[in-house]
């Protein structure tokens, strides 16, 4: 049984990184195929194909409609899942401090523009109508919140609050990758259970934010 008072052993540590490496990377491929997918849109040398009868064009309707908007949230996306992994290499902290500290502010610059691109985008670009506007909205708010008190807390000194909070905020930003093998479900059992994207999308933001909420305090209260 493991004890909150001693801090996990390596071999779980590492599956951690790499739990955290493989949805870095699930990130990584999701935004270059959508840059790819967008810049064509941007150039007005692209019209999507009209989906199939009954199917609706998930989900590059949304974004063929909002392509700017979608890129200001997707590149930094891909910084700060990227960056983001290099706060929590203990020998760039010890040993590299000044990097540390400036990609730190770079992460808090790039949090700014993802959480308030992604309430926007829940608003604009809703599949799922108010269930997922509602996922985006609160765990956007959820999200700038953490790297605010996360912010707040170096700023006085606190390492150990820091830690804390930067871990729930890289745990929300990195979320969406979670989302992706979810909707992957919904889809493969879509000709059992009838639903459609615009039945399940919000669902499947809801599970993937509170999965990776959860684990981020299962890790914070081990490693405490």
């Amino acid at each position: 049984m493991l004890d909150p008072l001693h801090p996990p052993k390596a071999p779980k540590r590492r599956l951690i990184w790499a739990v955290s490496v493989f949805l870095a990377l699930i990130g990584v491929i999701i935004v270059l195929r959508r840059t790819f997918f967008l810049i064509p849109v941007l150039q007005d040398r692209y019209q999507p194909a009209p989906p199939p009868p009954g199917m609706p064009n998930f989900p590059e309707e949304g974004f063929v409609a909002h392509p700017l908007l979608t890129l200001i949230h997707i590149l930094p996306g891909l910084l700060f899942v990227t960056l983001g992994l290099l706060q929590f290499v203990k020998r760039i902290r010890t040993k590299r401090l000044q990097f540390h500290r400036w990609n730190g502010r770079i992460l808090l610059f790039l949090g700014l523009i993802i959480g308030i691109s992604g309430i926007v985008m829940g608003f604009k670009m809703s599949i799922s109508g108010v269930s997922e506007t509602a996922a985006a909205t609160l765990f956007g708010v959820l999200f700038l919140f953490s790297l605010a008190k996360a912010f707040w807390h170096i700023r006085n000194k606190n390492q150990v609050l820091h830690r804390e909070w930067m871990i729930r905020a890289f745990a929300i930003g990195l979320a969406v990758t979670t989302t992706r093998p979810i909707v992957g479900v919904f889809f493969a059992t879509g000709s059992f259970t009838g639903l459609g994207p615009q039945d399940f999308f919000g669902t499947a933001l809801w599970l993937g934010f509170t999965l990776h909420l959860i684990a981020a305090e299962v890790w914070i209260n081990l490693t405490r």
